[in-house]
């Protein structure tokens, strides 16, 4: 049963950093289109601007879990890496905490957030419109599994700074 849950967890997180790069090669395209439009005489698209923001919003949530589960995040790691032992498992367990707080609070916020929004069916005005609670609806769920990941780095043996290759980081 776990192995299972493991599965679907890890291609939960895998989807999102696929879905995180189909994104970005959507907003290259809108932005490649809209300079094409724009150089051929027909204008440029109203809405290019309003959906890249979005996708640059989504686009860092989404990838965000598969990033902290992999390691491939950009960290300063001097500190931890310096230190050896029992000073060091109790430095990042205090990362992990951190991370878990953090990710947390960020999670219950948007979901007030998007609660108020969808009660009061408040729209994000730009060059279109959208409902406000969009801006939201990813947050709780990268950031409910960001605070997973969070926990499995503190819960297990797993440590966030163990790195094979030595000529990474700072």
């Amino acid at each position: 049963m776990l192995a299972v849950l493991g599965r679907l967890y890890h291609g939960l997180i895998n989807a999102l950093a696929a879905l995180a790069a189909i994104l970005i090669v959507i907003s290259i395209g809108l932005v490649v289109l809209n300079v094409a439009s724009r150089s051929l005489g027909y204008g440029s698209f109203q809405a290019t601007i309003a959906i890249t923001e979005y996708i640059l919003l989504y686009f860092t949530l989404f990838s965000a879990p598969y990033l902290l589960n992999t390691r491939g995040h950009v960290m300063v790691d001097m500190a931890v890496k310096n230190l050896r032992g029992l000073p060091r498992r109790i430095l990042e367990s205090i990362i992990y905490l951190i991370g878990i707080t953090v990710s947390m609070i960020f999670l219950v916020v948007s979901i007030g957030i998007m609660r108020n929004a969808i009660a009061r069916g408040h729209f994000d005005e730009r060059s279109i419109d959208l409902p406000y609670w969009l801006l939201y609806a990813g947050f709780p769920l990268c950031f409910g599994l960001l605070t997973i990941e969070f926990l499995r780095y503190l819960l297990t043996s797993r440590s966030l700074y163990d790195s094979t290759d030595t000529s990474e980081g700072l």
